[in-house]
């Protein structure tokens, strides 16, 4: 598929199996509008979503909070956003904050990505 989002710090392409999109680079202020359009290309989408994050790079807290807000907003349609193959140091912040526990959110296995 076309990716959404190509810029030179950060890509964006849609997955339709299972649904959701392929998140890879840099977000941080430069590439928020980026991020935060790609997930509204993908909020009319029903069921569950799956955000495959292997190769992020680095999240910076803004873009962490889009995420929960994005997860957030789907919980209230009783759907959950899965953060799938998160890198351990990103999987460890989220934690740590205690975003874990965000409504609509699901951390996804570190293996088999």
């Amino acid at each position: 598929m076309d990716p959404l989002v190509r810029t030179a710090e950060l890509t964006v392409v849609p997955t339709v199996s299972p649904p959701g999109l392929r998140i890879e680079g840099v977000v941080d202020a430069c590439s928020h509008r980026h991020l935060r359009e790609a997930l509204q290309s993908v909020a009319s989408v029903r069921g569950d979503l799956r955000l495959e994050m292997s190769r992020v790079e680095f999240l910076d807290l803004a873009g962490l909070r889009l995420l929960m807000t994005f997860a957030r907003a789907r919980a209230a349609r009783h759907c959950t956003v899965e953060l799938a193959c998160l890198p351990p140091h990103l999987r460890q912040v989220i934690t740590l904050i205690g975003w874990d526990t965000t409504p609509g959110l699901r951390l996804g296995a570190v293996h088999g990505c």
